[in-house]
């Protein structure tokens, strides 16, 4: 079983010239019956063209799953005696046409239904945050694969959100016990991309990446941590917000149980991209540009991170407001970021110890230690 399974395209289901949508229900009879709930969420800017699954994470284009047959509740087709719970989600704008007309993700979820149906407006908001955070582990590996650093415009936006949701997040519960799901939405997000139009199109991934997003281990979880890191530094619009974030990543990437001096960060960093001791060298001079470097005739600080943290610069004034400059910048920071974090997907099973393991043999094959 692949790590993405893509179906064969909800568009190809075809009787007498009409699309035929796809029954959630009947797709997951068996869990429904078990008790737990089915959720569904919509996600803005996130244009696919075919359904696929990623460990129990299953995403539908837009149009592709028959919503009605959920039997949806919803408090814009109640005329009277709404409690404050239902104004505050019709508020939001949400529709049951929200989630006919937006990319969705389905999955299976262990709510207490009880709870679910006596709770207000503010369980509502945990829950959303809850369901949405799940799922945002899984789009934090598609961003970290698909999204450029250089181009925020490809950005999906965020799990729970809609097309002109304004803000506002969403999720569609079904249970089978009553045969009826019900639409809560809140704001549960404080920032969104709005640039561009999203990502269209999704990177296939393998067996190894189903199994990381389900492992428990150790490095598996600093992996996933650092993945949540650099989701913010991929939708940071702000230049020298982004080179701090960047940095702050390799910090952690480097020493993920505690604070180190950029001059031992970049040891670290470095064996994960260098293929010889010559690139090695090379990297780590490129590492001193990028913080604390002093000219060698004014003596004064040149290197980035310095200029900016400690001496107030903003990195366009760094790099002369040069836009290409920039962009470039942004690729070499996230190809640093992604050797690491790739590295760390391959390895996931580790336990932290044994990932220094690893890198001690990699500076063994570069000839910067002696073997035991």
């Amino acid at each position: 079983m692949a790590g993405v399974v893509r179906g064969l395209g909800w568009i190809a289901a075809v009787i007498g010239g009409v699309r035929m949508q796809i029954n959630l229900i009947d797709e997951f009879t068996e869990e429904l019956k078990s008790g737990k709930k089915l959720v569904v969420l919509p996600i803005s800017r996130f244009d696919i063209k075919e359904e696929f699954t990623v460990s129990k994470y299953r995403f539908f284009p837009g149009g592709a799953v028959d919503i009605i047959s959920l039997r949806p509740i919803h408090s814009d087709v109640i005329t009277q005696g709404l409690s404050l719970r239902e104004v505050a989600t019709t508020a939001t704008g949400v529709t049951i046409d929200t989630f006919q007309t937006n990319t969705l993700v389905a999955f299976m979820a262990d709510i207490d239904w009880e709870e679910f149906l006596s709770a207000d407006h503010n369980y509502d908001l945990k829950l959303i945050t809850k369901l949405s955070r799940d799922v945002e582990r899984v789009m934090d590996i598609i961003k970290f694969h698909c999204c450029r650093a250089d181009l925020i415009d490809t950005l999906p936006g965020r799990v729970g959100a809609w097309r002109d949701s304004n803000g506002f997040s969403t999720a569609l519960i079904y249970t089978l016990e009553d045969h009826e799901s019900y639409i809560i939405a809140g704001a549960v997000e404080t920032h969104c991309v709005i640039k561009g139009v999203g990502l269209d199109e999704v990177c296939d991934f393998d067996e190894n990446h189903r199994k990381f997003i389900e492992s428990r281990s150790e490095v598996s979880s600093i992996a996933r941590l650092a993945l949540s890191m650099n989701s913010e530094f991929l939708e940071s619009a702000n230049p020298t917000s982004k080179f701090v974030k960047a940095m702050t990543i390799l910090e952690f990437l480097a020493y993920p149980d505690r604070y180190e001096k950029f001059d031992e960060v970049k040891k670290q960093i470095s064996i994960h991209k260098a293929r010889s001791i010559q690139e090695y060298e090379t990297l780590k001079e490129r590492f001193y540009e990028l913080t604390g470097k002093r000219d060698p005739v004014t003596k004064e600080y040149i290197g980035y991170r310095t200029r900016i943290v400690h001496m107030g610069h903003y990195l366009e004034d760094v790099l002369d407001n040069n836009e290409t400059k920039i962009k470039k910048l942004m690729l070499e920071l996230q190809g640093y970021i992604a050797t690491v974090i790739n590295h760390m997907i391959e390895n996931h099973e580790m336990t932290w110890q044994e990932f220094l393991e690893f890198r001690k043999q990699r500076r063994v094959a570069l000839g910067l230690q002696q073997g035991v």
